[in-house]
């Protein structure tokens, strides 16, 4: 198991990252080989059990025979948890008794105590890092360096799909992320008046200010507080994530994250599918694309706790469609009654569609949460629930699979998610034009490759076929009328009716 991922000017200090190295990683307990995946070296998640925490004096023992202790983490914005109180993954930082120079690695621990029957390690997981399911082609010049090599890419763990194909998505005119005009109208100006409007959540980077996106276009930014969310309030300005205006072009800047624009570019692909859908955007993650799976579990509780509330006292709260452009690969099939498969089933009961994308590694290792999907029930009763959906991508020709798409056990659909136009923040960066002439006082020059101050660019990954296809799911939801029933039986069996079409399309 190695460390990685030094942390990026401007940002809070990360914890440890490690690579679970399969060759050197303790093994399961019936002796197979973990699978490879990325976890914060001294956090585990404290996961709820029949609805309740295990006592924390258990855990304290347990650690202490392994000569250690924990600390309760604090949540990213500082503020405390309640231990005590019920929860889908409490992040719990382990530390030494022995020495505080004494490493301490949360797998080998949390393997240690699974060898040794400890009950309480069935309340326990690692603490995984998510990435979004884009932009990274097999690890190469990515966040984590190499580590994302062992998922197609640079290192071929899998024996898979070599790096040099997948990485051709990256070059601009063959599916890379490049600037582009777009001559076709606002998708709103079209929208259908409704007595409720679908709700699309978009857990990810922020949505930036662009025109699409102004103080009237549906497009709602909120942030985790102390547990809860709220509002989000902004200055605005040029790629900011307010809600003001975005007309003038900003200077030449710094190059940034390469997952800048990543949620913009969503929110694009969700009002050209489904104009009439507000977007609820909420920050989970910066332009370097990678979110603790604590703060991510944060969010979607309290997510689900709005959506609890509007069902049964604010219909504006509840929301319909939940777009996860993201996920880890897990080291085990533990991962099939984790926190997030646990909190994920919770929102299918009370009647949300979940939309989660497959990955772009070409590979068919579990990426969380798509490995989840299920096929939708044949007979619909009082108690079915809307399985949730995984997506792959397609090339350009709507019909062959994108070659970086992983190939998952069950990919509920797949749609345009290469070389696919939306939009992204009026940034422009240090690059020029190739060349350049003036004549007269007129400049004449080639495409600069990185001014997107159009507003309009391609880009690749299943994390764009998911939007394409979370869109169509509530644009069905329009078609078939009558959103305003927001109670979980009726929400249920709208969103299984949606998905069944949706599944039963090759293409929106």
């Amino acid at each position: 198991m190695s460390e990685s991922g030094p942390d990026t000017p401007g940002r809070p200090e990360r914890p440890p990252v490690r690579a679970l190295d399969p060759a050197t990683a303790l093994r399961l307990t019936d002796g197979a080989t973990p699978l490879p995946a990325l976890y914060l070296s001294d956090r585990l998640l404290l996961r709820t059990v029949r609805g309740r925490p295990r006592g924390l004096g258990d855990l304290r023992e347990a650690l202490g025979r392994l000569e250690l202790d924990f600390d309760v983490t604090p949540r990213a914005d500082g503020s405390p948890r309640d231990p005590d109180a019920p929860s889908w993954g409490t992040s719990i930082t382990l530390r030494s008794t022995r020495s505080p120079i004494d490493p301490v690695d949360a797998w080998s621990v949390l393997q240690r105590l699974r060898e040794a029957g400890d009950p309480v390690a069935e309340a326990l997981s690692l603490e995984h890092v998510l990435r979004p399911a884009d932009g990274y082609w097999g690890g190469v010049g990515g966040y984590w360096g190499g580590v994302g090599g062992y998922w197609g890419g640079v290192g071929g763990y899998w024996g898979g799909v070599g790096g040099s194909a997948l990485q051709e998505y990256a070059v601009p005119g063959r599916g890379g992320r490049m600037p582009v005009a777009l001559a076709l109208p606002d998708p709103a100006l079209r929208a259908r008046p409704l007595d409720r409007h679908p709700v699309v959540v978009v857990p990810d980077t922020a949505v930036a200010d662009h025109p699409w996106f102004g103080p009237t276009s549906r497009v709602v930014r909120m942030e985790l507080r102390e547990g809860r969310l709220v509002p989000l309030l902004t200055t605005g300005g040029p790629g900011s994530t307010g809600s003001t205006g975005a007309g003038s072009s900003p200077a030449p800047s710094e190059p940034v994250g390469l997952l800048q624009g990543h949620a913009t570019f969503i929110a694009g692909l969700v009002r050209q599918v489904c104009p009439e859908a507000t977007i609820l955007s909420i920050r989970v993650m910066g332009d370097d694309g990678v979110v603790d799976e604590s703060y991510l579990l944060d969010v979607l509780q309290a997510l689900l706790d709005r959506h609890v509330h509007g069902q049964e006292h604010d219909p504006s709260e509840v929301v319909d469609v939940l777009n996860l452009s993201l996920g880890y690969y897990a080291e085990d099939r533990t991962y099939t009654s984790g926190p997030v498969a646990d909190l994920l089933d919770r929102f299918a009961e009370r009647g949300v569609l979940v939309a989660a994308g497959v990955g772009n590694d070409g590979t068919s290792a579990p990426f969380v949460p798509a490995a989840l999907a299920a096929e939708p029930p044949k007979r619909v009763t009082a108690r079915s629930v809307p399985p949730l959906a995984s997506v792959g991508a397609t090339n350009p020709d709507g019909a062959s699979v994108a070659l970086f798409s992983n190939t998952l056990p069950l990919v509920s659909a797949v749609r345009a998610g290469a070389s696919v136009v939306s939009t992204l923040p009026l940034t422009n960066g240090m690059g020029q034009p190739s060349s350049q002439v003036t004549t007269d006082g007129a400049v004449r020059c080639t495409v600069d490759p990185d001014d997107y101050t159009g507003g309009f660019g391609v880009w690749s990954g299943t994390s764009f076929s998911t939007p394409v296809f979370a869109a169509e799911l509530a644009a069905t939801l329009v078609d078939e009328g009558d959103l305003t029933d927001v109670s979980a039986p009726a929400m249920r069996k709208r969103a299984i009716r949606a998905l069944r079409t949706c599944i039963g399309r090759t293409k929106p």
